[in-house]
């Protein structure tokens, strides 16, 4: 049985070089990669372009996609000015990870959404933010920890009858979290299914099973905390689902 292809969202940076200049780098943190690889799937970068065509190209391959971690979502996409508190953002990677969201809803492509993946996809479905946990008007848990990122920080309550449950399993899990935004309104079609005991939205899912969504990073925690693989795995199964269909 050949192994689906999880297309990976690039994210860009610019790094020093020795004569002083910079060079953009396309890239993904590497731990993305080795949890499709363990789970059975075969990743792809998917770099940023801001040719429409030649990015459906690139998508048409994924029978998977994972929208990872990363920088801040351009408020801009959710009707709003940007807050002071708001951290890097780039409206063209924005813009790229849009168009991959909207083919996949197209196509049925399964999605996993990561963190700033959660954060775009809710945003791509209407949804909005808080551009800093600040903001929410109550107090909040620490949400941006200073521990290594295997560290299980926080407990995250999930929903009874969720498909997050089916994968997770329903009991309450300890995470680790490394954000400072959150999910102010649920985009359309999307269901908040876990949270913290301070109210911050922890995971998001389609009424059809196609996207799941949680704020934590699963990646980072295969050995720390076993059952993240089952995210991983599940997105490999429903993209092995899809291909033989």
């Amino acid at each position: 049985m050949s192994k689906p292809i999880i297309g990976i969202l690039s994210s860009r940076a610019d790094i020093p070089i020795p004569n002083g200049q910079s060079i953009t780098v396309e890239y993904i943190n590497k731990v993305y990669c080795e949890a499709i690889m363990r789970a059975g799937g075969i990743p792809i970068l998917l770099p940023v372009t801001s040719d429409p065509d030649a990015a459906e190209q690139m998508f048409s391959l994924c029978s998977g996609m994972l929208f990872p971690g990363g920088v801040d979502v351009d408020p801009k996409f959710y009707g709003e000015a940007p807050d002071p508190l708001i951290g890097t953002i780039d409206c063209v990677m924005d813009r790229f990870w849009l168009q991959a969201l909207e083919f996949v809803r197209a196509h049925k492509i399964p999605v996993l959404g990561i963190c700033r993946g959660l954060q775009l996809v809710n945003v791509g479905m209407g949804g909005s933010l808080y551009q800093d946990l600040s903001r929410r008007g109550v107090p909040s848990y620490l949400h941006n920890q200073k521990q290594n990122r295997d560290y299980l920080m926080h407990e995250v309550t999930i929903e009874p009858g969720s498909r997050l449950g089916q994968v997770l399993g329903e009991e309450p899990v300890y995470t680790n979290t490394i954000h400072h935004q959150c999910v102010k309104a649920a985009g359309k079609g999307l269901k908040l299914v876990a949270q913290t005991g301070d109210g911050v939205p922890e995971a998001l899912e389609s009424e059809d099973g196609q996207i799941m969504l949680v704020q934590w990073h699963p990646e980072a925690l295969l050995d720390a905390e076993p059952r993240m693989r089952r995210l991983f795995e599940d997105l490999i199964e429903r993209s092995r689902s899809g291909n033989e269909t």
